[in-house]
């Protein structure tokens, strides 16, 4: 993912993990980024959102 700062830093890396507070994003270091911090989080490829109805058949 790149992760966009409300300051305009962009950070690229995947999640590794998330709270309330802090998503962790691991690329050659591991940082742990304030959600209060982050504007965009923009994914590296597409992906697919299950529709309305698809969710609730399941």
């Amino acid at each position: 993912v790149s992760i966009y700062l409300v300051n305009g830093i962009k950070l690229q890396g995947q999640i590794e993990s998330f709270d309330q507070y802090v998503v962790l994003l691991k690329n050659t270091v591991t940082q742990m980024v304030y959600k209060h911090a982050i504007s965009t989080v923009v994914p590296a490829r597409a992906i697919t959102m299950p529709h309305e109805n698809e969710r609730e058949a399941a």
